[in-house]
């Protein structure tokens, strides 16, 4: 993991050049990330990287949006050692997982978790939606980041 920083971002200039310019894209039409799953602790949630490596060219931040559908959605506990988070809570409510501490929180919270601290979130609602902006700080993709799941049902190689 040591050196896929200079891959990855070789892979953006190669893809989109040096964006050099202002990276402005309208929220909404940004995809889900199809490849996050539960086996990756995504549960019941969909995932938008917007700007990261690969969308914008970012070379140390990460700026995303989760949405958790009503019911049994998570985050599952993780963590990233190369990344510190945001996490700020747009709409709904539910537990911010934090060490081993559940926080509730609601729309207008803001919580930060410093890197390598396990971490996530659950949505406590069975019929509303909860959504949050996220953020890292230190890394421009998942794999910078160093994401790691806490209880892993599997090992598998997702590059976002």
């Amino acid at each position: 993991m040591c050196n896929i920083l200079p891959d990855v971002l070789n892979d953006v200039q190669e893809t989109w050049g040096n964006m050099e310019e202002t990276y402005k894209v309208d929220i909404g039409a940004v995809p889900a990330q199809p490849d996050l799953g539960p086996d990756q602790g995504w549960v019941g949630m969909t995932v938008q990287f917007v700007i990261d490596a690969f969308n914008g060219g970012s070379e140390n931040l990460v700026f995303g949006r989760a949405r958790f559908a009503p019911g049994q959605s998570e985050h599952q506990w993780h963590r990233h050692e190369n990344a510190e988070e945001f996490a700020y809570i747009t709409k709904g409510e539910g537990i911010v997982l934090d060490g081993d501490n559940e926080i509730p929180v609601k729309a207008g919270d803001v919580a930060f978790h410093k890197k390598g601290v396990w971490h996530g979130f659950r949505n406590t609602s069975a019929t509303e939606e909860a959504e949050m902006i996220w953020g890292w700080a230190g890394a421009s993709s998942k794999v910078t980041a160093g994401y790691e799941l806490r209880y892993p049902t599997h090992t598998e190689d997702h590059s976002h």
